[in-house]
């Protein structure tokens, strides 16, 4: 069970003079907006409305009256990176309109509920040589590509915010450990999604991602990604982010020539797992003693039970080649196997670095395995089995 650590109710109590600026989160958006702006091209029109909707996630977490201090901070600071990605692009645009040109050809998104084996498929996808997902400190830092030495300084710079991370909540440091130079999760580029409910409640913001298309915001990831690889391009980006499963339309309009790798597992687990996620957010968003674990259930059920739904309806809409399969249970069984098969499917050739990799992937020496159970979070089986009543899901990954 995540405890608030000492360090963390430190931070607490030294930020709390700062809630004060939670009685008017439009000020605090538009102060956040200028900072981000000052020295670079203006947003456009097209562009504010597009981070708009950040506005109301910042004020579903002002409202919430049993945030942190450190929540407080932390959900500013986390807006503030969504809207300075926009400024950054924009005036890297400006400045450098060759970068519009840089190719981005025929991406591979891995899609999948936490859990089901989207991490090892990535990792192995991504680091294929010629491959590449964006690394962390790449995109808490967005911006041109940097030279050797001054890229070496950003990097340990990003090492030292994260492990700042792991100290305050170590339970989150083990769930999902944020590694510099590792690949991450594109919502870190882009602006929506409904994983921002991890740090507490945020109903208006969630109701309003529900009913949004996003195409606008993969295309700016499109933009984003030409950014940080000027003049570098890589034979193929590779992206990951679960919430991306109910998105693949949309996906393809800003990227018509993406792939899918979907990772299939019983949705139990997947269920469980993003609830313990949120409720380790939680440890550092809402004050301690404050965490409605019923609550996190009951939402993350819905949001996964219902993105799952979406997504199969969707899928209907693509064509038949865009979306490849793969079974967690196969994946664990037999892993070299089923990645070969993907790896065919995407005319990628395995190599013995892919090989090398797989090894590093899957040498558990020293892991301690993350627990998570259903009833904690006041759900059962029987629930999760009628909510995901339309989930067919594969018994064997189509390769």
């Amino acid at each position: 069970m995540p405890q608030a650590t000492p360090l963390l109710r430190l931070l607490n109590l030294l930020l709390t003079p700062g809630m004060r600026t939670r009685k008017d989160p439009d000020a605090v958006f538009d102060g956040i907006l200028a900072e981000v702006q000052r020295g670079r091209v203006p947003l456009t029109e097209a562009d504010l409305a597009a981070v708009d909707g950040l506005r109301l996630l910042l004020a579903d977490h002002a409202a919430n009256p049993d945030l942190s201090g450190l929540g407080w901070m932390s959900t500013q600071d986390q807006i503030r990176d969504r809207l300075r990605n926009r400024a950054v692009v924009r005036d890297a645009q400006a400045q450098r309109p060759e970068v519009l040109q840089e190719p981005v050809t025929a991406p591979v998104f891995v899609v999948g509920l936490p859990r089901t084996g989207t991490t090892l498929t990535y990792n192995l996808i991504a680091r294929h040589p010629g491959n590449r997902g964006p690394k962390l400190w790449e995109m808490t830092n967005l911006g041109l590509p940097l030279p050797e030495a001054e890229r070496a300084k950003v990097i340990e710079k990003t090492r030292k915010r994260f492990a700042t991370v792991g100290k305050v909540s170590p339970a989150w440091a083990h769930l999902h450990p944020l590694v510099a130079e590792s690949e991450e999760e594109d919502f870190m580029l882009r602006a929506h999604t409904e994983m921002y409910a991890t740090w507490g409640p945020a109903p208006r913001y969630l109701e309003w991602v529900a009913q949004a298309d996003l195409t606008e915001d993969y295309r700016f990831l499109r933009d984003a990604l030409q950014v940080i690889a000027a003049g570098e391009a890589p034979d193929r980006w590779v992206l990951k982010h679960p919430m991306n499963l109910w998105r693949m339309p949309e996906i393809l309009r800003a990227f018509p020539d993406a792939r899918f790798v979907w990772t299939h597992r019983a949705p139990g687990a997947a269920v469980a797992s993003g609830c313990s996620m949120a409720e380790a957010t939680h440890t550092m968003y809402v004050k301690p003693g404050r965490i409605d674990l019923e609550r996190i259930g009951q939402e993350w059920l819905d949001i996964s039970a219902g993105g799952v739904e979406r997504a199969l309806a969707l899928r209907e809409q693509l064509p038949a080649d865009a979306v490849i399969d793969v079974v967690y249970d196969d994946l664990v069984a037999r892993p070299e196997a089923v990645l070969r098969g993907v790896f065919d499917r995407l005319d990628l050739t395995w190599t013995p670095a892919d090989a090398a990799n797989l090894a590093a992937a899957t040498d558990r020496t020293g892991h301690r395995p993350h627990a998570y159970t259903l009833d904690r979070y006041g759900l059962t089986e029987s629930q999760v089995a009628e909510a995901f009543a339309a989930y067919d899901l594969p018994t064997a990954s189509r390769s």
